[in-house]
């Protein structure tokens, strides 16, 4: 059984180490936790190298994945089915680890979605990266954070969109609950006005 993941996080470099953090290469050995990530060992060995890799990722068609570098903060919101997960996880995870030298601070999440319950959590703090599994509670806090909620209603637009329903109902207009085609989660969805 194939399955989904959410992530979502940022980091920031101070901006003077964002040219050497970028041209850096990335030394693994100091990396003991990159296995417990898993995936497929990227072969970019720089942070510029890592950040172009993960502007091509193939993907379906109701998935989607942004990596977005604005000067020294870099902020990443995806949602990804299996194979493209194991495809990028390692290079995010070293893309994130790098900056840890150079002053990066931040955090990365990644929670499995509706088919499978797990999450991970990268964070950058006092020139280290910590990797860790999430337990259960601090797993439900995550679901519940405003980041979260905002990367799994971009999941129920970009569905919609597929499907060709409109957005969520404003003031004023007829709306009724419905179980969502690609999810199974109750929705409001925009009745279609009568001819």
């Amino acid at each position: 059984m194939s399955w989904d993941v959410v992530l979502f996080g940022s980091f920031q470099v101070p901006e003077l180490s964002r040219e050497a953090w970028l041209t850096s290469p990335i030394t693994r050995d100091e990396l003991p936790w990159l296995d417990d990530v898993g995936g497929v060992e990227t072969r970019h060995d720089a942070p510029e190298g890592l950040l172009a890799y993960l502007a091509e990722v193939a993907l379906a068609p109701h998935h989607f994945f942004d990596v977005a570098a604005m000067s020294s903060l870099v902020t990443v919101q995806g949602y990804l089915g299996e194979e493209a997960y194991r495809d990028v996880c390692q290079a995010l995870a070293l893309l994130f680890a790098s900056s840890a030298g150079f002053g990066g601070t931040g955090e990365l999440h990644v929670v499995g979605y509706q088919g499978i319950r797990f999450g991970e959590r990268l964070t950058l703090a006092g020139g280290r990266a910590d990797f860790r599994q999430l337990g259960p509670s601090e797993l439900a806090e995550v679901e519940r954070s405003r980041a979260f909620e905002c990367v799994d209603a971009r999941v129920h637009q970009r569905f919609d969109a597929l499907v060709g329903r409109t957005g969520a109902p404003g003031r004023g207009r007829r709306a009724s609950w419905v179980i969502h085609p690609f999810t199974g989660r109750r929705v409001r969805a925009a009745l279609a006005d009568a001819p």
